[in-house]
């Protein structure tokens, strides 16, 4: 996620302002006022004030009655809630990965790919909570990245290759763009790709392609294992059980076509579940 540090050039939108105005609460260590608001993001007062209004009515914001300040409102996570159990992967796939995570005793990730970075968009196991949701990086340092982008011509690979001025994520972190086209052209081969504490020193993954009908390569599933646990696992086995989960999930996106979009309630007007 973009840091919350003050923007060079502040968003042009009413929507990419607010989105913007979002995000930056969330990293505030603590509420803030319209002044700092506008302030710290270089906008007018005056348009500070009307975001805020609107984010209000959305449920997105809050402001303290006493304070006057303003921070998230948790009435945001009804929102997430329409997010996370309407969006098709995640509902159509969602017994069959908590059955996987069981079963292997691992996380099991569905991520898709956007722009240059893949993310997170579905997540069951030990370390697929709330906070894996939405969690990205550059293709070339994610398994599920890697074998999205191993199923695209390979005229189009270097679009995704790491670049000389790439900050790397981690010690092990690949540099070299020949180097991730080895990789793709493996990942192609045995139809799974690895990502070896590329991202995470703590974490290895490997992930498999999920096709989707009438649609580009964007999707991959994805088991993770703490490196800490590796010695106890076989690393073809681990490979059989990806392709598995990958062909399952195939198969169920085919007999469960995605139905058009549910109109998103407002978050005032979800109904309570359960703490």
């Amino acid at each position: 996620m973009p840091s919350a540090s003050v923007a060079d050039r502040p968003p042009t939108t009413l929507l990419n302002q607010g989105i913007a105005m979002v995000r930056h609460l969330a990293h505030s260590p603590r509420s803030l006022g319209v002044t700092e608001i506008a302030k710290q993001m270089n906008l007018p007062k005056s348009s500070t004030f009307r975001i805020l209004t609107i984010l209000g009515e959305l449920g997105f914001v809050q402001k303290g009655e006493a304070s006057g300040r303003y921070s998230v409102s948790p009435e945001i996570f009804s929102f997430v809630y329409e997010l996370t159990h309407h969006f098709a992967p995640t509902k159509r796939f969602e017994t069959i990965m908590i059955e996987c995570a069981e079963r292997w005793r691992c996380s099991v990730y569905i991520s898709m790919l956007s722009g240059t970075h893949s993310y997170v968009v579905s997540a069951m196991g030990p370390t697929g909570g709330t906070l894996a949701l939405g969690s990205s990086c550059p293709a070339y340092a994610s398994s599920a990245g890697k074998i999205i982008v191993a199923a695209l011509d390979e005229s189009q690979w270097p679009s995704f290759a790491p670049q000389p001025d790439d900050a790397p994520l981690t010690a092990y972190t690949n540099h070299e763009a020949e180097r991730f086209y080895r990789e793709l052209r493996v990942a192609r081969e045995q139809g799974v790709a690895w990502n070896l504490r590329e991202s995470t020193e703590s974490d290895v993954s490997v992930a498999a392609l999920v096709p989707e009908a009438n649609q580009p390569p964007r999707l991959a599933a994805a088991l993770l294992i703490p490196y800490k646990d590796m010695l106890t696992h076989d690393k073809e086995r681990l490979a059989e059980r990806v392709r598995e989960l990958a062909q399952r999930l195939t198969e169920e996106a085919k007999a469960s076509p995605a139905r058009p979009p549910a109109i998103l309630l407002a978050p005032s007007a979800v109904p309570p579940s359960r703490p």
